[in-house]
């Protein structure tokens, strides 16, 4: 999983979006000592409820499911230890019914890159399983992750 020729990604990161502390636990480790591939998703999904859950969202699953469509992850430098960890996440794409996620997993300090990837979340209605357009609260909430060339579509 380290790189180790000229393709070392770049830290820099976009001044978009927002970074949340994840803590990685022991039983998060694989017999190499090293977080487990699955676990890194994970991380990503508990970045994703704690700033939906900080900014007042609630779980309704009445009014609207969310679905993931597609993950990609790429590794870059193993996480070895327990301790937190820097989740960056921001929207880089936008539709009617549907957002794609971009992350990036640092270490707290963001010195160093251990994974990134993309996920696209579709919002469908609950009676009817069908995409369905996402709401003035969700678009309201997810303000502080959208990149700078992201806005919310014409309905």
């Amino acid at each position: 999983m380290t790189l180790t020729n000229d393709k070392t990604p770049s830290l820099d990161e976009p001044s978009y979006g927002v970074v949340v502390p994840v803590r990685v636990y022991l039983d998060d480790l694989d017999g190499f000592g090293m977080l487990n591939h699955v676990e890194y998703a994970r991380l990503f999904d508990h970045a994703v409820i704690d700033f939906w859950t900080d900014a007042g969202w609630v779980l309704d699953p009445t009014s609207s499911v969310q679905v993931i469509r597609e993950v990609h992850l790429t590794f870059h430098q193993p996480i070895t230890a327990i301790g937190d960890v820097a989740v960056h996440l921001w929207v880089d794409q936008a539709g009617r019914t549907s957002v794609n996620y971009r992350f990036r997993i640092t270490s707290a300090d963001r010195t160093i890159l251990h994974a990134e990837g993309s996920r696209r979340l579709v919002n469908l209605d609950p009676a009817t399983l069908r995409p369905t357009p996402l709401t003035d609260e969700q678009w309201t909430y997810a303000a502080p992750l959208l990149a700078d060339h992201v806005e919310r579509p014409a309905v």
